[in-house]
């Protein structure tokens, strides 16, 4: 085993890295963080990937009630893996707490604290300021933000909305053609998953009033977790791509408009992420296209549905005139 200079194979092939957010070294913001702290936040992201992946592969252990991402990291393990005191380390945490890269939520006496690893500024303005003196801008954000999510369902409550949809769609009034309009209604291929109220609660024309609008997009607060989740995985995605930051504020709006609509779900906006071309000149205009040419299809199979469902009712009606 050679312990020289790190070469091309290892890297593109056998070596793991911990990997950090450039800004977390170069921005003025955090440039008093200490670099102990900032090795545990790498740490910590690391871990969290584990929990993307678990997410899916369909493990929805390390997804809370909100739809946040959480890890757990004791600090008997942060001893081992930094070979620092245990002191320092619970030191170190609560530093990361202070600047906003993590919360730590307790779960009980004899259960582990869950860890959410949180997203780093991205703001130019602030990043170019002390920590100090931006703390009540930070506040000020923070002020207008969720706190603790109102809703408790999950996602996994879309496909049950999406079968009472489909039962929706081809229920008609009269009993009499059930076994033909059941036949009908088998032509039926709608993917547009129904609206609920956590993910899908504004109307399609709302996201048109929304998208006319050039200034930041308005979204519902219940949408920012998810987002959250989003802008995670966006970020980390991007993490190889040339001159490409991170996601703005406005910039996870947009994609909140079409979670608001009901024509995409958070699950298809993490994937397209996955598939946007590693040689793409936009990886943000490539995704917003993904989500309206999604959004477009679907409004086109909803009309599809709606006028196979009025066909149905006028050839029923027509039916019970003729008996009468």
């Amino acid at each position: 085993m050679a312990y020289g200079r790190i070469s091309l194979e290892q890297v593109l092939n056998s070596e793991d890295f911990y990997q950090l957010p450039k800004m977390i070294i170069k921005a003025k913001y955090y440039r008093k963080l200490r670099a102990e702290a900032k090795l545990m936040f790498a740490l910590f992201r690391d871990r969290i990937t584990a929990s993307l992946t678990n997410v899916k592969q369909g493990d929805m252990r390390f997804v809370d009630e909100c739809g946040d991402i959480f890890i757990y990291y004791s600090i008997e393990e942060l001893v081992q893996d930094l070979g620092w005191g245990r002191d320092k380390i619970i030191k170190l945490k609560k530093e990361l707490i202070r600047y906003g890269l993590i919360d730590e939520v307790r779960q009980g006496v004899t259960k582990a604290n869950r860890i959410y690893v949180k997203n780093i500024i991205t703001d130019i303005n602030i990043l170019n300021m002390d920590f100090e003196e931006a703390k009540p801008l930070i506040n000020a954000v923070k002020s207008t933000e969720v706190g603790k999510c109102d809703f408790k369902k999950s996602e996994n409550s879309i496909s049950r909305s999406r079968k009472i949809r489909l039962q929706e769609v081809v229920k008609l009034d009269s009993s009499k053609n059930k076994e033909s309009k059941n036949k009908k209604s088998n032509n039926i291929s709608s993917r547009k998953p129904e609206k609920n109220s956590d993910e899908f609660s504004q109307s399609a024309e709302t996201n048109q009033s929304l998208s006319q609008n050039q200034s930041t997009p308005f979204v519902e607060q219940k949408y920012y977790s998810l987002l959250q989740v989003i802008a995670y995985k966006y970020n980390e995605q991007m993490f190889g791509f040339p001159d490409v930051l991170t996601m703005t504020h406005n910039q996870k709006m947009k994609i909140g408009q079409y979670l608001a609509s009901g024509y995409v779900t958070s699950a298809e906006v993490l994937n397209m992420i996955e598939r946007i071309p590693k040689d793409s000149a936009s990886p943000l205009a490539y995704l917003l296209k993904s989500l309206e040419n999604l959004k477009q299809e679907r409004l086109y199979e909803q009309k599809s549905i709606a006028h196979l469902n009025a066909e149905n009712y006028y050839s029923m009606k027509k039916e019970d005139d003729e008996n009468d």
